[in-house]
């Protein structure tokens, strides 16, 4: 199986997983920074449970950057907080266009830090990324300047994230990369937010792990194939690039489960011009 189509399956999954964000978000009554904690201490739970299918934990750390795994860490916790005080205040087309601005900082990044060579045909393809990103906007757009800050500081540190996990993927197992990811996530957020997370937990049972279980399911299926395209991916930064177009195929999505049926012509050429950027980019 190639880097590529393990990136798609990445893109699918993650698109999966923000229409199941968009559910818990309406159905678990708790605080943001509950919900991101449950979110990130599912997807550890999970993790541990498919470890021995993926190779199981190494616990051995000499050859592993600790740079790598602190950003991955920050870049995951501190992007989940910074994205949901973010979308309080935003509409969602502003929330999209305002995140978008990830694919900004995945190609800057990766022109910095990680040597990545850009043809004109790459270059191109990420141009009709962006267009179909921006197209498939919907909603009433506002400009709500602390909302839209936040945002975009999260796509930075979300940016940081994914290219911190290329890095990491070269140097872990995926079980360890997984645990990484999502405990370190869960700490963070709940560091932070103690109060919040724990009045929070004192007033529920266990069963408002249910939702985040299965919120948990395609997140989990998100960042193992992000892994293994990462690791296989001769240019991984690429692979960064191109999970930006999730943000499609999470608006397609939610035509169908969640009855968002507007602009469906707009939708329908956005994801046109996601596949072809796809090649280009890939080439």
């Amino acid at each position: 199986m190639t880097w590529f189509l393990f990136t798609i399956l990445s893109i699918v999954f993650r698109s999966a997983y923000g229409v199941m964000t968009k559910v818990l978000s309406n159905r678990l009554e708790v605080s943001i920074y509950t919900q991101a904690t449950l979110l990130s201490f599912s997807g550890a739970i999970l993790s541990l449970l498919i470890a021995p299918l993926v190779g199981g934990l190494q616990i051995h750390f000499e050859h592993v950057s600790l740079l790598a795994v602190a950003l991955v860490i920050l870049g995951q916790g501190l992007g989940n907080i910074t994205y949901f005080a973010a979308i309080r205040n935003l509409t969602n087309g502003t929330a999209q266009i305002a995140f978008s601005s990830i694919l900004i900082f995945n190609t800057f990044l990766s022109l910095v830090f990680l040597n990545l060579h850009l043809s004109p045909l790459n270059i191109f393809g990420l141009v009709l990324l962006m267009l179909a990103i921006l197209s498939v906007v919907s909603g009433k757009i506002e400009l709500h300047r602390k909302g839209v800050a936040l945002m975009v500081l999260a796509a930075f540190l979300f940016s940081i994230f994914q290219l911190a996990s290329a890095e990491l993927s070269k140097q872990v197992g995926a079980a360890t990369y997984l645990i990484i990811a999502y405990l370190g996530a869960a700490a963070i957020v709940a560091v932070l937010k103690w109060r919040a997370v724990s009045k929070d937990l004192r007033k529920t049972s266990l069963r408002i792990l249910r939702i985040p279980l299965l919120t948990a399911l395609p997140s989990l299926g998100n960042f193992l194939f992000a892994y293994y395209a990462y690791r296989e991916a001769p240019q991984p930064a690429k692979v960064a690039m191109l999970l930006t177009s999730q943000v499609v195929l999470t608006v397609l999505l939610s035509y169908f489960f969640l009855h968002e049926k507007s602009h469906v012509g707009r939708k329908a050429l956005a994801a046109l011009l996601v596949v072809i950027s796809a090649v280009l980019i890939k080439s």
